[in-house]
C-alpha cells in the first residue's frame, strides 16, 4: 500500500495535505518510532505486541488497543449469533432431509446455490429488499444516534433491530456449512451396526434419530462451529461495511481509506488470534470427543 500517513488528511479521504513542512513530518515520525532503524522498529514491535501494545491510532490519536477493545464487542455478536443460529438451522435441516428425501434434494440444491453467493451481495440484496422496504428496520449502525432509553430491554431491542440484517445476511451463507457437515455425518452414522440393531430392537423413529444419529453424528459438526470462526470473522468484517455497522471490520476499511498502519496490523493479529485460538480448542474438542465417541454405540 503507497503512501504516508502523516501527509494525509484525515478530514477528506484520498486527500493529501499541500505544504507540510519536513520539519513537522520528522517530529510526528519520531513520536511514533518510525525514525529508529527497521530493525529496531521490527523489535520494538514484536515486544510491545506481546506485552498487549499494538501502538498508537493515527487517525484515532489513541492506542490501538483501546479503539479495537471498543468495537470488538460488536463483531463478537454478529460473529457469534450467526454460528450458534447456524448451527442449530444447519443440524435442524440435515434432519429434515433425513425424514424426507424430497426436501432432503430441494434443501441440498438451496444450500448448494446459496454457499457460492458472496456475503457482501447478500447484504446488498437485503438492502435493497428489505431495509429500504421496511419502516422499523435501521439501514445502517448499531444503534439509534442521539436516542434516549427508558430501560435497558429497549435498548437491547435496539441493538437488536440494528443487528438483524447483518446477521441474517451472515446466517443465509453459514448455514449451508454446517448443514453439510451434518449431513453427511448423519448419513455415515446411518450405515453403522448399531443403528440397524436398534431398529431390529423395534425402537422408534424419534429415538433412533436423537439417540444415536445424532448424539453419535454431531462430533464433527462441533468441531466445524469451531473451525467456522475464521470464514464467519472474514464474512463478518464484509457485512459491517456494507451495513456500516461499528465493528473490527468499518475500523479496518477506516485504516485502509486514512493509511493507518497501525490499526491495519492491530486488527490483523486480533483477527489471527481469534481465529488460532478457535481451531486450537476444535483440535482438543476433537481429541476428547473420539474418546468418547463409542459410548452412545
Amino acid at each position: 500500500m503507497p503512501g504516508d500517513p502523516f501527509s494525509y488528511t484525515s478530514s477528506v479521504s484520498g486527500e493529501d495535505i499541500d505544504g507540510i513542512s519536513e520539519a513537522d513530518l520528522e517530529t510526528m515520525k519520531a513520536y511514533y518510532g518510525l525514525d529508529r532503524p527497521i530493525g529496531e522498529q521490527f523489535i520494538n514491535t514484536i515486544s510491545s505486541n506481546l506485552s498487549g501494545d499494538f501502538g498508537q491510532s493515527i487517525h484515532y490519536k489513541k492506542s490501538v488497543t483501546e479503539v479495537i477493545g471498543e468495537r470488538l464487542p460488536w463483531t463478537l455478536v454478529i460473529m457469534i449469533s450467526t454460528l450458534v443460529i447456524s448451527l442449530l438451522l444447519g443440524v435442524s435441516l440435515a434432519l429434515v432431509g433425513l425424514r424426507r428425501k424430497k426436501m432432503d434434494g430441494l434443501i441440498y440444491g438451496t444450500a448448494t446455490l446459496l454457499s457460492e453467493i458472496p456475503a457482501f451481495l447478500i447484504g446488498i440484496l437485503l438492502l435493497f429488499l428489505v431495509a429500504a422496504q421496511v419502516k422499523f428496520i435501521p439501514l445502517s449502525g448499531n444503534v439509534t444516534p442521539f436516542k434516549s432509553f427508558a430501560s435497558w430491554p429497549a435498548y437491547w431491542f435496539d441493538v437488536f433491530i440494528h443487528a438483524l440484517l447483518p446477521i441474517t445476511a451472515m446466517v443465509i451463507i453459514t448455514t449451508p456449512i454446517f448443514y453439510f457437515t451434518a449431513r453427511g455425518s448423519f448419513l455415515n452414522v446411518l450405515k453403522k451396526s448399531y443403528v440397524l440393531n436398534a431398529k431390529g430392537k423395534g425402537l422408534s423413529e424419534n429415538q433412533i434419530r436423537y439417540k444415536y444419529i445424532v448424539l453419535n453424528g454431531i462430533f464433527p459438526v462441533i468441531t466445524r462451529f469451531f473451525l467456522s470462526v475464521g470464514a464467519c470473522l472474514g464474512g463478518t468484517i464484509l457485512i459491517e461495511n456494507v451495513f456500516a455497522y461499528p465493528g473490527l471490520g468499518k475500523i479496518l476499511q477506516e485504516g485502509v481509506m486514512y493509511r493507518d498502519y497501525l490499526l491495519i496490523q492491530g486488527v490483523f493479529l486480533i483477527s489471527s488470534f481469534m481465529v488460532l485460538t478457535a481451531s486450537f480448542i476444535a483440535d482438543l474438542i476433537n481429541e476428547v470427543l473420539k474418546k468418547t465417541r463409542g459410548i452412545n454405540q
